[in-house]
């Protein structure tokens, strides 16, 4: 079993035994334990699913002939495990939330269909875009998308910096994920030198009235410690006033999905590494990536890229 499901599945599961009788206990945990068999024969990493890769997992059941229901139980059972994590602050998004509906149903009567995996992410240049057009508070936003970008951190990692994780000498942060339970150090480039000096020594945090008493790199006008959905609302607000954002589609629940996200930065940043020459296996340590699978996914991203370089050259 994975160290992540081994951390959190416990736990989920003694939520589910205090709350739900026996049968769904012994159906919920059925369900999450043919999830990790998948997880560990496909090298995902569970902190790094989307939406299409639920469905995936889901084509796979039909594949191997699961009976509908079978599928449709298992679903639940994956859907509410990482409702409970979204819940806990263990995931900043629950992909089985977002999976698509029509195509559950086609699973479920027994119709193979089957998506092949995009990763959204944002270009260099649409990036730029969104920094000129950040919203207010304009210095301390700049900078919450500039360490984005830099840095590949996920929301929740960013919003968890504290000031005490930072050398600003070397140009490095700590991060120490509740998620992994795992430490590793990421690194920012000169460029942000600025936008950190005016932040941190300028008085612009300290504007922030909870900023003396908290550890945090970035605080709210009431908190302590900034949200990841504060975070998230920052870039899709500064795509759309960029003319950069577009809604994908609407979840179950009628909640728009959008394009742009601070996950769609992250994305972006690991292209740009490998462009930039980064090892693979470099790569996957800076993001925090238990499997290489996960990271090598963007080198397919790399060769989507050269096509159509290509397809535009002229000799």
């Amino acid at each position: 079993m994975s160290e992540f499901v081994t951390d959190h599945f416990d736990r989920y599961l003694q939520r589910v035994a205090g709350m739900k009788s026996d049968a769904t206990h012994q159906t919920r945990e059925k369900g999450l334990r043919r999830f990790n068999i998948w997880l560990e024969a496909t090298g995902r990493d569970p902190l790094e699913l989307s939406p299409l890769d639920i469905e995936d997992f889901l084509v796979a059941l039909s594949n191997e002939d699961y009976a509908p229901n079978t599928i449709s139980s298992y679903f639940t059972s994956v859907r509410l495990f990482y409702k409970f994590l979204d819940r806990d602050g263990v995931i900043d998004d629950n992909p089985a939330a977002d999976v698509d509906q029509s195509n559950l149903k086609a699973l479920t009567k027994g119709t193979k269909k089957h998506q092949e995996t995009d990763i959204v992410y944002v270009t260099k240049d649409e990036f730029e875009s969104m920094v000129e057009n950040v919203p207010s508070p304009k210095l301390r936003n700049r900078l919450i998308l500039r360490l984005l970008w830099q840095t590949g951190l996920r929301r929740s990692e960013l919003a968890s910096i504290q000031l005490d994780d930072i050398d600003r000498e070397e140009r490095s942060i700590t991060i120490y994920s509740t998620k992994t339970d795992h430490t590793r150090t990421v690194y920012y480039q000169e460029s942000l030198d600025f936008l950190l000096d005016q932040w941190l020594d300028n008085g612009y945090r300290e504007s922030y009235l909870p900023a003396p008493e908290s550890p945090y790199l970035f605080t709210s006008e009431r908190s302590e410690q900034i949200s990841g959905e504060t975070i998230g609302k920052v870039v899709l607000e500064a795509a759309e006033s960029a003319g950069c954002q577009e809604q994908m589609y609407r979840d179950a629940s009628g909640k728009a999905k959008w394009r742009i996200t601070a996950h769609a930065i992250r994305h972006g940043h690991a292209v740009q590494a490998l462009k930039s020459g980064i090892d693979i296996r470099t790569l996957q340590k800076h993001l925090g990536h238990r499997n290489l699978d996960t990271t090598e996914r963007y080198l397919r991203l790399l060769d989507d890229d050269v096509k159509e370089e290509y397809r535009g050259f002229e000799t």
